[in-house]
C-alpha cells in the first residue's frame, strides 16, 4: 500500500497535508489546537458548545438537516469533536466531491450562523450530555482521578451548569476569533486525490479567511500523589488503578526511547495478565491506563476485580511488576514478536482512510511534524533488549497514586503494595 503524504503550507500559513490513496473515498479533517485546557473555570465548556453550533447551520445551509441532507445526498457524512486539546470538524466523502464537503467546511467555520434560537435549543441538549456524562461511570473514575491528582475537572470540557446556561452568542464568537488561527490548525485529506495542485488550489480558495495570529497553549498540569477512594453502590467490582508520574515528556525528540518504553508496558501488561488473570483467575483484564498532557502526567496499571479479591491481585500485581521490572528482563524473542504483531496494526493504518488522516493531522498538531511511518518501523525493528530495560528505569521510582473506585473495601493498597514490590 502506497504511503507518501506531503506536506503543503498556504499563502496564509495553513498546514495541509495530503496523502494519496488507491481508494473511491477522500476522509478529511480538520483540527484546531484549542480545547478546555486552554479555558479558565469561568469559561469551561466554550468550546465544546461552539463545536456544536459550528455543524447548525450556516448562511448557505441555514439549518443542520439542509447541511446533512446536502452531504448525504454527495455521498457523505460529517460531524465535529472536542476534547482537552483540539476542536475538530471530520468527514468522509466520494472522492468526486470531495470539493464540495471541503465547501462545507469552511463554510461552518466561516459563515456559522449561532441562530440565537438554536443556541437556546443546544443549550438543554449539552445539559442533557452533560447529565449523562456525570451518571457514566466511567467518566466518574475519570473525574476521580484529574480532580484529585491533578485538581481539574474532567468534565470541564462540558463545563458547569452554570456555564452553559450562561454562554452567549457573542461570548461564543468572540472565543473561536481568538482560538482559530492558521498557527494551531492543520488540514490533512486522505483517499483519492486526482490532481493535487488543483485540490491546493481549492484549498487556497476555500480557506484564505483564516487568520494568522498566535494562540496561547495551556500545557500546566500539576501532579500531586494521593490514595483515594470513592464508593459507588451500582458498581460491585473496585476498580484500581496504581499510577506513576511519566519518566520523560512525550516529545518528537524523545520517540525512540518513548517507543522502547511503550515495549516495556506491553511486557508489563503481558506478564499481569499471565499471572493475575490466566493462572489465578483474579481479574478479566488488566491494562496501562494514562492521564495528563504530553508534558505531565502519569501511567499506570488498570484493572478490576471484587472486593474479596482486591488484596491478593494487588499483592499479585506488585510481586508481578518487581520481577518485570528488576528480573524477569525482555528478550529479543519477545520483542520480534512485539515487532510482528506492530506490521498487522501498521497494516490496518494503511489500509484506511480514516486512520491515515487522524494519525497524520494528530501527529502534526502535537508534534509539527508529518507522520513518518517508515522511520517509526525502523525505530520498531530495530529496538535493543537494552534499550527497552535503559527505557524502563524510574517507572516505579517516582510518588505513587492508588485510585480506588466502585464496591467498598477496606484493603490497604499502598501497604499491600509496598509489602509484595520486591
Amino acid at each position: 500500500m502506497q504511503y507518501n503524504p506531503t506536506l503543503h503550507i498556504l499563502s496564509n500559513g495553513l498546514p495541509v497535508i495530503l496523502d494519496p490513496m488507491d481508494l473511491e473515498t477522500v476522509a478529511i479533517k480538520i483540527r484546531f489546537t484549542t480545547g478546555s485546557r486552554d479555558e479558565t473555570p469561568e469559561n469551561y465548556g466554550i468550546t465544546h458548545f461552539c463545536e456544536h453550533m459550528l455543524i447548525k447551520g450556516t448562511k448557505r445551509f441555514p439549518s443542520r438537516k439542509e447541511l446533512k441532507d446536502y452531504i448525504e445526498d454527495l455521498g457523505g457524512t460529517f460531524n465535529a469533536s472536542t476534547s482537552n486539546n483540539l476542536l475538530q470538524i471530520y468527514g468522509r466523502i466520494i472522492a468526486e466531491n470531495t470539493n464540495e464537503l471541503l465547501t462545507v467546511f469552511a463554510d461552518m467555520l466561516q459563515n456559522s450562523l449561532f441562530d440565537e434560537k438554536k443556541i437556546e435549543i443546544e443549550r438543554t441538549v449539552i445539559l442533557d450530555e452533560s447529565r449523562r456524562a456525570r451518571s457514566n461511570n466511567s467518566r466518574k473514575f475519570t473525574n476521580l482521578v484529574y480532580s484529585n491528582l491533578f485538581g481539574v475537572s474532567a468534565f470541564r470540557t462540558l463545563g458547569s451548569d452554570e456555564n452553559i446556561k450562561s454562554f452567549t452568542r457573542e461570548q461564543m464568537l468572540d472565543w473561536l476569533k481568538k482560538r482559530l488561527s492558521t498557527k494551531n490548525c492543520v488540514i490533512g485529506i486522505s483517499g483519492r486525490i486526482d490532481d493535487e495542485q488543483t485540490l491546493l488550489k481549492k484549498l487556497e480558495e476555500l480557506f484564505n479567511f483564516l487568520p494568522n495570529h498566535d494562540v496561547p497553549v495551556n500545557r500546566e498540569l500539576r501532579y500531586t500523589p494521593c490514595d483515594k477512594f470513592k464508593k459507588e453502590s451500582s458498581i460491585k467490582n473496585v476498580w484500581l488503578n496504581i499510577l506513576f508520574p511519566y519518566i520523560r515528556p512525550d516529545t518528537y525528540e524523545n520517540m525512540r526511547i518513548t517507543l522502547a518504553e511503550s515495549k516495556f508496558h506491553k511486557y508489563l501488561v503481558q506478564e499481569l495478565g499471565e499471572v493475575v488473570r490466566q493462572q489465578n483467575g483474579l481479574v478479566y483484564s488488566i491494562g496501562m491506563s494514562g492521564y495528563g498532557n504530553e508534558y505531565d502526567g502519569i501511567h499506570g496499571i488498570d484493572t478490576e476485580t471484587s472486593p474479596e479479591n482486591l488484596e491478593r491481585a494487588v499483592a499479585l500485581i506488585a510481586k508481578t511488576a518487581y520481577h518485570v521490572y528488576n528480573n524477569d528482563k525482555i528478550t529479543q524473542s519477545i520483542l520480534t514478536r512485539f515487532y510482528n504483531h506492530h506490521r498487522l496494526v501498521d497494516a490496518d493504518f494503511l489500509e484506511s482512510a480514516t486512520r491515515r488522516c487522524d494519525i497524520l493531522v494528530n501527529h502534526w498538531g502535537d508534534f509539527g511534524k508529518v507522520y513518518d511511518l517508515r522511520r517509526i518501523q525502523e525505530f520498531d525493528k530495530s529496538i535493543t533488549v537494552d534499550e527497552v530495560i535503559s527505557a524502563s528505569q524510574g517507572f516505579f521510582d517516582g510518588p505513587m497514586s492508588i485510585m480506588t473506585f466502585g464496591a467498598e473495601h477496606n484493603v490497604d493498597i499502598q501497604k499491600v503494595w509496598k509489602e509484595n514490590f520486591k
